[in-house]
């Protein structure tokens, strides 16, 4: 996987010159006394159903959210109410309004790929969604990088 292992280095050196917008990724943390907390486990790069960190991690990308105040519940879907729990732990925990956070991101490892990394005879690649055909690893780092360097216009509208 030494291919895979330039490729990131590349990406990760060019997303960091640039420098290009990071999300926090956080974990959620029993404590004896406060309960459930969310800390900040450091800053990574979202490129879609990948991570990278700035040392060249590669995490499968978790539960997104952007930490804003809960609103009032009414009549929602389970999804929706979870998620405003979610954002209500992060407010709790400390974690700033505003900040795109990335919850559960999966460590990946290169050598024993698993969703969404897939070994295919041309080498590492992403299974972006579940059943999609794989895109080559470098390929998809590439496309995803200069999407989120240079994103479309409207995009972050």
């Amino acid at each position: 996987m030494t291919d895979a292992r330039a490729t990131i280095e590349r990406v990760v050196a060019a997303l960091g010159a640039a420098p290009a917008p990071t999300e926090t990724r956080v974990e959620l943390v029993e404590r004896r006394f406060r309960g459930t907390r969310m800390v900040a486990a450091g800053e990574v790069w979202r490129l879609g159903a990948l991570c990278l960190d700035a040392v060249g991690r590669v995490y499968a990308t978790g539960e997104v959210l952007v930490v804003t105040r809960p609103t009032h519940p009414n009549h929602r879907s389970a999804t929706a109410l979870r998620r405003n729990e979610l954002r209500q732990l992060a407010v709790k925990s400390g974690i700033r309004e505003g900040t795109a956070i990335v919850l559960d991101a999966r460590p990946l490892d290169l050598d024993a790929p698993e969703p969404p990394l897939a070994a295919t005879d041309a080498g590492l690649a992403v299974e972006w969604t579940p059943g999609a055909v794989p895109t080559p690893l470098a390929d998809y780092l590439d496309e995803r990088a200069e999407l989120l360097l240079h994103p479309p216009r409207g995009a972050a509208d």
